[in-house]
């Protein structure tokens, strides 16, 4: 049976994603509705030889449509996701909003992608934090075979986790600063261009943490085990697309390298890259435009057999966003 669905936000980084997405993945919508916010409203947006007028949100009519795709911040999602349940429709919602809600389901569907089977609908569905998205790719083969306790990672997330925004900051930033001109600060309130600012996803909260790293602890418990003590330290680095993460953890079982790589070569969505005669893993050469979370720089730790160390990245866009919307969405299309 044929669905209708909603972009909203649809003019945005992450929103444009999914669109091309929809270009390439056959799914059964009758018809695709893009809705953003007042000015935005009135643009076209090209899909599949269409071009489909853009909606205001304001007047939007959430009975039309089965499904949507909220792309547009956390107070677009405060405000309109709950009133698009009420009209019928499922909410996938790629904020921050409901994610640590108990009774809204957070899901990366290659880890609790179970959970859907049997949801009810109409619901509202999270999606998590780009960055715990692909660790948790990476670590549900191990922990599986392992049982992990503890994490430790350090991110170095790029600009276009900010948004649209920020990608233009850091191309403007990067020619000022080549040809000797001024600096201009908007999107940060330091320059990013050639720098590294570590706690730059505020605010900091009174354990000391940014939001951005206790968001990596609650949400790993959430889908992956509550009882896994993970701690993060993350940073924005100045790069267009994919986040890169340094993971080292330690687990309750002795680690068997080999049989360790064997399983997570087989765990759908993650690829193993190890060829000492390239560059490990890395945004511009692996991440960008790719649907894979890679994983990298192997080892076991000089001291402890049950401690392994290794290196993460994906494009923030895709796994850590859109596609994983896109998964939840076939997903529940093909179970309702």
């Amino acid at each position: 049976m044929s669905k209708k669905l909603a972009i909203v936000g649809g003019t945005g980084a992450v929103g444009r994603v999914f669109i091309e997405y929809l270009k390439t993945h056959q799914l059964p919508i009758e018809e695709i509705k893009i809705v953003a916010s007042k000015r935005s409203a009135g643009k076209k947006i090209d899909l599949n030889g269409s071009s489909i007028v853009v909606e205001n949100i304001e007047n939007f009519d959430f009975s039309s449509v089965n499904y949507a795709f909220f792309s547009a911040g956390t107070e677009v999602a405060k405000k309109y996701a709950h009133l698009a349940k009420s009209c019928g429709c499922t909410v996938i919602d790629n904020s921050s909003c409901f994610r640590r809600e108990e009774s809204i389901p957070l899901i990366i569907p290659e880890v609790n992608g179970e959970i859907l089977d049997t949801l009810k609908l109409p619901e509202i569905i999270s999606n998590p934090n780009c960055s715990v998205s692909q660790l948790l790719i990476a670590l549900k083969p191990i922990h599986d075979l392992y049982k992990i306790k503890r994490v430790d990672v350090a991110t170095y997330q790029s600009v276009s986790g900010t948004g649209k925004d920020a990608i233009d900051e850091l191309t403007k930033q990067s020619k000022d600063y080549l040809d000797n001109k001024k600096i201009e600060k908007k999107v940060y309130s330091s320059q990013i261009a050639f720098n590294v600012l570590p706690g730059a996803m505020r605010p900091k909260l009174d354990n000391g943490y940014t939001e951005e790293e206790m968001k990596m602890t609650w949400e790993a418990q959430k889908i992956l085990d509550k009882d896994i003590q993970l701690t993060s330290s993350c940073a924005r680095v100045p790069v267009f697309y994919g986040h890169s993460e340094a993971v080292h953890l330690e687990t309750e079982l002795e680690i068997d390298l080999n049989e360790m790589i064997s399983k997570m070569n087989e765990f759908p969505g993650l690829e193993i890259l190890d060829d000492d005669s390239k560059f490990l893993p890395n945004p511009i050469d692996n991440a960008e435009g790719s649907d894979l979370v890679f994983v990298g720089s192997i080892r076991k730790d000089l001291w402890q057999k049950n401690r392994i160390n290794f290196w993460v990245i994906s494009d923030n866009l895709r796994k850590g966003a859109a596609l994983n919307s896109m998964q939840i969405l076939k997903r529940l299309i093909e179970n309702n």
